[in-house]
């Protein structure tokens, strides 16, 4: 097994003896996988030539030439899932017994000439909101623990259809409250990057997952910043597209006009691959959007930036940000100023404090969630012993939103996203960094994890489509996400922005001491 170039990732030794991530868990991960590695059964697979491959073309293109089964590539994640789970704790079912099936079922297809297309065989993780016949759907919470789901959420059938394999349920915040990583009765999830830290949430069993080689990629959502947290944190692409383009039917909501589903995955090409298969319109969902997705996401993503246009924003995109941070998003800009775009600063002045976007976003949400989960909550004798404290001071906080004050936010609504959306009339795209921080500590306050939102909620409340890409590390070694937010169904592209800057450098190509590196056999 070839060792992790943890100092490749800005560690230094010293770094690497911080609380949480010692050298000693690192050598015992390697030995751990090693020893499998030696025992019968686990020798490294020659045909397949022990590398894991790190993208969904390069695992396509090895099982189309038949040096690496779909099997031999599921049973490899279920090793290092085992490896990993104690450590991390990604996930809140695994569906080994289902994905070894399909797996089966993917490889004889493959025999008998029968294609699916580039996800074919692909391994992916679904974030345990999403339903999926035959699984349980617990969204996280113990009030749900059995649960079970008779149908698939159309964007894990449109996955399904297209050939991936399904690993597992991912572990979350529960009902997607939150941004930490933490959860009370399934418990934390851990980033691999340092164990003591938050790999973001709420969608973060895929992000610590990804960030540690399991999976392709992952089905997420979003509401207030629950893609692009974990992959701001993790170091890892996620694309939040704009509200309606993948359909919300068969996943557990937060908030009805606020929701967005879309994938986490370790690039952005393989971003683009998985939203191919998951955007569309659902007449099963009345938020969906009619006939404005791309027939393809990946078609022109190769195309560069020059001559796009990026703007960072006067008083908003380095404002009450983390030196580390504002430090790699500018160096960002500038990488995008050498692949030939234009760089210009402008003022938005709904994003320059004018508006209190955490006030708006917070009276849609908790009124919506309160409307969700509020009866159901209130009707259960022991809700207290079922639902966790985030949850329950939701719903309380929810049931004090007024319905006058929420339909005055939604009415008012409207008009701000016009003024927000005027700067696409001279810009192709915005810069902010994902997040003010790098991961905080899991134990960290809610005033910590507060600071995240200045750069997640306007645009969830504008419903603009937003990717993240690794941009940097912090002194400790910890991932730092640039933003790119677009005009609404802009997705493509986004992708080819996020793309070419993410071709220009090399931190998508980092990775964590804990992290699946050989395919044992």
């Amino acid at each position: 097994m070839t060792r992790v170039d943890v100092e490749s990732c800005g560690k230094n030794e010293d770094e690497n003896e911080k609380p949480g991530l010692t050298r000693r868990d690192f050598t015992l991960a390697s030995a751990s996988a090693l020893a499998a590695a030696a025992m019968p059964g686990y020798a490294f697979a020659a045909k397949a030539g022990g590398a894991m491959p790190m993208s969904i073309s390069e695992a396509g293109k090895r099982m189309r030439d038949g040096s690496l089964s779909c099997v031999d590539l599921t049973k490899a994640y279920f090793h290092y899932i085992e490896l990993y789970q104690p450590k991390l704790n990604m996930f809140i079912s695994q569906l080994k017994e289902m994905a070894l099936k399909t797996a089966a079922e993917r490889d004889a297809e493959l025999k008998q000439g029968k294609d699916r297309g580039p996800l074919h065989g692909i391994p992916i993780l679904v974030k345990d909101l999403y339903d999926m016949a035959g699984t349980k759907t617990t969204v996280g919470s113990k009030a749900f623990v059995d649960r079970q789901s008779t149908e698939d959420a159309t964007s894990v059938h449109h996955l399904l259809e297209a050939g991936v394999v399904v690993l597992g349920k991912t572990n979350m915040n529960e009902f997607a409250a939150g941004v930490s990583g933490t959860n009370a009765y399934f418990g934390d999830c851990h980033n691999p990057w340092a164990l003591d830290r938050s790999p973001g949430g709420s969608s973060s069993g895929n992000g610590a997952a990804l960030a540690a080689g399991i999976g392709f990629g992952g089905t997420s959502s979003d509401t207030g910043g629950s893609i692009r947290v974990p992959a701001s944190w993790c170091g890892i692409a996620g694309i939040r597209p704009t509200y309606g383009l993948v359909s919300l039917h068969g996943l557990f909501p937060r908030a009805y006009s606020l929701d967005c589903a879309g994938p986490l995955a370790r690039n952005v090409f393989d971003l683009g691959l998985l939203l191919d298969a998951m955007a569309g319109y659902d007449p099963k969902d009345k938020h969906s959007a009619l006939a404005q997705r791309t027939s393809s996401y990946t078609k022109g993503i190769k195309d560069g930036v020059k001559g796009m246009t990026f703007a960072t924003v006067k008083n908003y995109t380095y404002k009450d940000v983390d030196k580390p941070v504002a430090d790699a998003v500018a160096k960002a800009a500038e990488k995008l100023k050498s692949l030939g775009a234009k760089i210009v600063e402008v003022e938005i002045k709904p994003l320059e404090g004018q508006l209190d976007y955490n006030k708006l976003f917070t009276n849609i949400l908790l009124y919506e969630f309160n409307q969700i989960l509020g009866d159901k909550y209130r009707n259960t004798p022991n809700a207290a012993d079922l639902y966790g404290p985030i949850v329950t001071n939701n719903i309380a906080a929810g049931s004090k939103v007024s319905k006058e004050d929420y339909e005055k936010t939604m009415n008012e609504r409207p008009a701000i996203i016009a003024e927000v959306k005027k700067v696409f009339d001279k810009v192709d795209a915005l810069l902010t960094p994902a997040l003010p921080t790098t991961a905080p500590l899991l134990k960290a306050s809610a005033q910590d994890y507060g600071r995240g939102r200045q750069f997640t909620i306007p645009f969830s409340y504008t419903a603009l489509p937003s990717a993240v890409v690794p941009c940097g590390f912090d002194p400790q070694g910890l991932p730092i996400g640039l933003q790119i937010v677009g005009d609404h169904f802009s997705e493509a592209a986004l992708l080819r922005m996020a793309y070419a800057y993410e071709q220009a450098t090399d931190f998508h190509k980092k990775h964590p001491p804990i992290f699946a590196q050989t395919i044992p056999s």
